[in-house]
C-alpha cells in the first residue's frame, strides 16, 4: 500500500497548466474582448459582452428555456464552439463553475430578441488583456410575439443561439459600425439577421483559438470547496508566466465524479519522464512528470487514442522525478481524467480520482474527498462495474463509450 499512499499525496496536489497562444490568421474582423459597461442608465434591457475566465465554458439551462432553444443551444455548442480551442458543455446544475445561464421568457416589446448580461453580483474580474471576464452571465431570449421572426423556425433559432452564445465568450458584431464594415464570410455574428447564418466564420474561429482565456492566479492561493460552493471573487496575478490554478473539486457521489470526467479509464503506467514546465524562468517554475498511460479499458467518456499522457506536478522540482516514479502503481489503476486545453494532456479530476488494483482488490486513496470510499476493498472488477453503473446514471449506456474507442 506504500505506492498507493504516495500516489494519493501526488494526486492531492493542486494542478496548474499553461496556455499556448496560437497565431491568429489575418482574416480581419472585430477582435474578441469585453464591450460596454454592464450597468448603463436608460439601457433596457441591460446588456454587455464579456469573455470567459478560462477555456472551459459551461452553460446551464434555466427551467424557463424552451425545448426548441435548448436544442438550438446544444447544437451550436457541439457544432460551432466545442470544435474550437474551447471546451463547451451543458452544465447539469447551476454551480460556481457555471459560465452562462440561459433563460427565455416574454419580456415584452423591449427592443431586443436576445441579449447577454453580466450581473453586478456575478463572479467577475479583469484578465491580463484588460477584458472583463464573467461567470453566471445571463443569456436571455425574448419570446414576445414581436420578435417571432427570430424564433419561429429552426434556422432562425440556430442563428440566435450561435449569436448570443458568441457574446458570452467575447465575440462582437460584424456589419455594425464602428465595429466593422461587414464580414468577410457568412457568420452568425452578423447583427439583426433573422434566419441568418447559423455558424461561425473562420475569422471568429481563429480569434477564439488565439485568445488566452485564463484568469491568472497564484498557484498556491487556492482552497478546497464543496461542489456548488460560491466562487471567491478575488484573484491575484501570476508574474510573467501565465499559469492557471484549478481549484480542488469535491463531488457528492460517484455519479457526479464520473460525470465530471472526460474519460474514466482502466490503465497502466508504461513510462514516466520529465515533462513540461511553466512559470517565470527567473523565478518559481512548476515542473511536471509526464506519465504515459496504456488504456486497457474505457469505462466511461471518450478518448481519441488508447495511449494518453497524464501530467502530475513535481512540487519538489525536477529532481523529485525518480521518487515519484518509484511511488507509482505497477499494475492496473482506474483513473478519472479531465482533458487539458493546451494539448493532448490529461489531469486527474479530483485529488482522490484513482483506484488501484492491489492484488485483485480495489485500493482507494484517503484524503479529503472520500467519494470513492465505497469501492475500497471491493474486488477490482466489481469496482469497474460500479463505475459503469454510475456512468449509466448520468450519461445513459448509449453515450458511455464512443464507437471505435478502447473498451467499446
Amino acid at each position: 500500500m506504500r505506492h498507493m499512499r504516495l500516489f494519493a499525496v501526488l494526486a492531492a496536489l493542486l494542478l496548474v497548466f499553461g496556455q499556448a497562444q496560437p497565431t491568429t490568421a489575418q482574416h480581419g474582423g472585430p477582435d474578441i474582448g469585453s464591450l460596454l459597461q454592464c450597468e448603463r442608465p436608460n439601457v433596457t434591457p441591460p446588456r454587455c459582452t464579456s469573455v470567459g475566465d478560462n477555456f472551459r465554458h459551461y452553460v446551464y439551462f434555466d427551467p424557463s428555456l424552451t425545448e426548441e432553444l435548448r436544442s438550438s443551444l446544444r447544437d451550436t455548442m457541439a457544432d460551432d464552439y466545442d470544435p474550437t480551442a474551447l471546451f463547451v458543455r451543458e452544465h447539469p446544475a447551476l454551480t460556481s463553475q457555471t459560465d452562462v445561464v440561459a433563460f427565455s421568457a416574454d419580456y415584452g416589446e423591449n427592443g431586443a430578441a436576445g441579449w447577454v448580461y453580466c450581473p453586478s453580483d456575478a463572479p467577475q474580474g479583469t484578465n491580463a488583456q484588460g477584458d472583463r471576464w464573467c461567470r453566471h452571465q445571463e443569456l436571455h431570449v425574448n419570446l414576445n410575439p414581436r420578435y417571432a421572426i427570430y424564433l419561429n423556425d429552426e434556422g432562425s433559432r440556430a442563428y440566435v443561439a450561435c449569436h448570443e452564445l458568441g457574446h458570452t465568450i467575447g465575440l462582437r458584431h460584424w456589419g455594425n459600425p464602428p465595429e466593422s464594415a461587414g464580414p468577410v464570410a457568412a457568420t452568425c455574428m452578423n447583427a439583426d439577421t433573422p434566419d441568418g447564418p447559423t455558424d461561425l466564420s473562420q475569422a471568429e474561429i481563429d480569434h477564439i483559438n488565439a485568445y488566452p482565456y485564463a484568469v491568472r492566479v497564484r498557484a498556491r492561493n487556492f482552497e478546497e470547496r464543496a461542489f456548488g460552493d460560491p466562487l471567491p471573487k478575488t484573484i491575484s496575478s501570476w508574474p510573467a508566466g501565465g499559469v492557471e490554478a484549478l481549484e480542488t473539486e469535491r463531488y457528492a457521489s460517484l455519479a457526479e465524479l464520473t460525470r465530471a470526467a472526460d474519460a474514466v479509464v482502466r490503465a497502466r503506467v508504461m513510462a514516466t519522464e520529465r515533462g513540461r514546465a511553466f512559470g517565470d524562468p527567473d523565478g518559481y517554475r512548476l515542473h511536471y512528470a509526464s506519465l504515459t498511460l496504456q488504456v486497457d479499458q474505457l469505462i466511461a467518456g471518450s478518448l481519441a487514442t488508447d495511449v494518453v499522457i497524464l501530467e502530475l506536478p513535481l512540487w519538489g522540482g525536477p529532481d523529485s522525478l525518480p521518487s515519484i516514479e518509484a511511488s507509482l502503481p505497477h499494475g492496473e489503476v482506474i483513473l478519472f481524467l479531465r482533458g487539458k486545453t493546451d494539448g493532448p494532456f490529461y489531469r486527474l479530476v479530483t485529488n482522490d480520482a484513482a483506484v488501484v488494483d492491489a492484488g485483485g482488490r480495489a485500493a482507494v486513496s484517503g484524503g479529503p474527498n472520500p467519494t470513492l470510499a465505497e469501492l475500497d476493498g471491493d474486488a477490482f472488477a466489481d469496482a469497474v462495474s460500479e463505475i459503469r453503473i454510475a456512468a449509466d446514471e448520468v450519461l445513459g449506456a448509449a453515450a458511455r463509450v464512443a464507437p471505435g474507442t478502447p473498451g467499446a
